[in-house]
């Protein structure tokens, strides 16, 4: 059945809304995200490619661990970018993965020099 565009509007932004929750519980910026998410999910992500390709299981923890976070920041810029905005373009999208990118990198060379990484 084909909606009227003006209900097609809420739905859209409901998803896009859910996205942007989703990326901030990968993302770094929820303080409790790593006990509960990330740190299951790098294990999970050390295993497979232990199993499967023979990653040493702290190089893939390592990996499944800033994947995590990456793909949380850029969920998150997506669905707030989708909630608020009519439509993004691909460059939007490519600026949005470049920066998500280098604030991990940011991140990880902080927590690195300090010892908590």
């Amino acid at each position: 059945m084909i909606m009227p565009a003006r209900l097609q509007q809420p739905s859209r932004r409901l998803i896009w809304a859910l996205l942007a929750v989703v990326g901030y519980i990968l993302s770094p910026l929820s303080w409790w995200n790593d006990v509960f998410v990330n740190i299951p999910i790098a294990v999970a992500t050390a295993w497979l490619l232990n199993t499967l390709l023979g990653v040493d299981q702290l190089v893939g923890f390592y990996i499944g661990y800033m994947a995590s976070n990456i793909l949380g920041l850029y969920l998150l810029a997506l669905g707030v970018s989708g909630t608020v905005a009519r439509k993004i373009d691909r460059k939007t999208l490519a600026k949005m993965m470049v920066m998500g990118a280098l604030y991990t990198l940011v991140a990880a060379l902080i927590l690195g020099r300090l010892g908590l990484l």
